[in-house]
């Protein structure tokens, strides 16, 4: 009888699969198949894997707006469609000076996309409190695959006047 991939899941957890790939009286056979059925299980499960450098927010003086920055590099394609931080009412995905609101920012794989000034960014708008420089904001990224899988990423940018590659670039040598 064959299965589709989603109806074997559906029949085959893991620990069946462990468990028949341990039994000492399996036939080899069986043994393929349970392993098999692992690598399936195992596979089905991968997500993209997003990583997110040096992420940090403009410091403000008065509770308006300021925007956020970072460095995103998904694995696979994929889409930032959402994000949101409980120090601010909302967060939009904002385009170069002058450009509108955009509802998604595109994540090509393997490709960097940077969020800086004049480019994309974030505006972190109806904030709770005014931002020091040294403040830690936390942020929740809403990660949506090719195939309509949703993941959320959370992470905490540091409120600074300037990224964090300027202060190594105006470090002292040593």
């Amino acid at each position: 009888m064959k299965l589709f991939a989603s109806e074997a899941l559906a029949r085959f957890t893991l620990a069946q699969a462990a468990r028949a790939f341990a039994m000492k009286s399996a036939t080899p056979m069986r043994r393929c198949r349970a392993f098999a059925g692992i690598l399936l299980l195992c596979s089905t499960a991968a997500q993209a894997t997003l990583i997110v450098s040096a992420p940090w927010v403009r410091p403000t003086s008065e509770r308006t707006a300021t925007d956020a920055y970072m460095v995103l590099n998904s694995s696979e394609a994929a889409a930032l469609t959402k994000v949101r931080s409980i120090v601010a009412t909302s967060v939009v995905i904002r385009g170069a000076t002058g450009v509108k609101t955009n509802p998604r920012l595109a994540l090509p794989a393997g490709v960097p996309v940077v969020l800086a000034p004049d480019t994309f960014h974030l505006v972190l708008r109806g904030l709770a409190h005014p931002l020091k420089p040294g403040d830690r904001v936390p942020l929740v990224l809403t990660i949506e695959s090719a195939a309509g899988a949703r993941q959320e990423i959370s992470i905490t940018a540091e409120v600074r006047a300037r990224p964090p590659a300027d202060d190594e670039r105006h470090a002292p040598k040593r």
